[in-house]
């Protein structure tokens, strides 16, 4: 009888082990499947832009003096031409008028050097002047001229000296700087404002140099910024930068890129943070899984697939990456269901109860 026994007992050791193996002793594991389905995909660059303009100028004093009058005030909007300051001009004022009285007085001296010499002309002719008189008359008579010409270039410089006197806006700006006040002397060259441009405020950000071969210009972007919670807007890439810029304390190597404020913006501040989403590449109606599907390995992405309630891996081949969904190339059809692995592996050959995902 000892044989008997010990060949049945071999025999309920190896139904045990294979029962064990083939997971007979368990319950099958529930899990959620989800469907291969079409649908659209976007690969989308997120990185935080600043509003910028390059056009902004500091507005010196030309001359040496006293500030008398300041019209505008920090945050001001100003119109191209627009005065914005003026400097006491009474010294500049009594210079115009002594130049414009030494004009005259050169004008009444030239008329009297013509009027002499045409006389001269006239007894010339009769022979009742010499020739060297005559000459003599018109030599004085240009030199007047000479002088009088040189009058009207001293007043125009006095006219210079007092337009000099007042500091204008070169173009439609709004004053971002204000360093001076009335009764400041101040030395030419002293600055006084600094004006940026209501025209060409631009968005600038630096996008990581791995990207700079999907970056192009008039892709759309998505505009966002904190201060106007809930809103977005749009706007297109309009400028690359030609180089790539290293940032030292990050060690990353970046470029810029630039686009106009957008359709429809908020009221920006320059220097304003906004967050960017810039869409790269975008395809429409194609097979695509989530992320939550897919597990690498060996180098190769696969998906977990159900065969007779148990788990059987496949390598696919993918394409474009969205957010949430990745392109399927190659290795599933429309339909399919697939494990939703959530980074966990399963062993093959595991036993499964598939739970639909609605």
């Amino acid at each position: 009888m000892k044989p008997v026994r010990i060949i049945f007992g071999l025999l309920g050791g190896v139904i045990l082990l294979s029962a064990a193996y083939l997971g007979l002793g368990e319950p099958p594991r529930e899990v959620e499947t989800i469907a291969v389905e079409r649908g659209d995909l976007e690969l989308v660059i997120r990185v935080t832009g600043e509003v910028i303009n390059d056009r902004q100028v500091a507005l010196t004093a030309l001359v040496d003096g006293q500030v008398k009058r300041v019209e505008t005030a920090l945050g001001a909007r100003v119109r191209a031409g627009e005065v914005v300051a003026a400097m006491d001009n009474r010294a500049a004022e009594a210079n115009r008028q002594r130049a414009k009285a030494y004009l005259q007085q050169q004008d009444v001296h030239r008329r009297e050097e013509l009027m002499r010499y045409r006389r001269l002309q006239k007894l010339a002719a009769k022979g009742a002047v010499s020739t060297e008189k005559l000459e003599e008359a018109k030599l004085n008579w240009e030199a007047a001229s000479a002088a009088w010409e040189v009058a009207k270039a001293d007043l125009s410089l006095t006219d210079v000296a007092r337009e000099w006197q007042q500091v204008r806006a070169p173009f439609d700006a709004v004053v971002i700087g204000k360093s001076t006040e009335v009764g400041q002397w101040v030395e030419a060259g002293t600055k006084l404002f600094t004006l940026v441009s209501l025209a060409r405020w631009e968005i600038e950000a630096h996008v990581d140099a791995v990207d700079s071969g999907r970056v192009k210009t008039g892709q759309a972007v998505v505009v966002r910024c904190d201060a106007f919670p809930g809103r977005e807007w749009r706007s297109s890439v309009s400028w690359i930068g030609p180089s790539v810029e290293r940032e030292k304390d990050k060690r990353l190597n970046t470029f810029r890129v630039r686009l106009g404020l957008g359709e429809a913006p908020p009221p920006l501040l320059l220097g304003q943070q906004v967050d960017l989403e810039i869409a790269v590449a975008r395809r429409d109606g194609v097979l695509r899984l989530p992320f939550a599907a897919l597990q690498e390995r060996d180098e190769q992405i696969e998906v977990a697939l159900i065969e007779a309630g148990r788990v059987h891996y496949q390598a696919i081949e993918t394409g474009l990456e969205g957010d949430t969904h990745v392109e399927v190339k190659q290795g599933l059809e429309e339909g399919v269901r697939v494990v939703r692995l959530d980074g966990e592996s399963l062993d093959p050959g595991l036993r499964v109860n598939a739970r639909i995902e609605p």
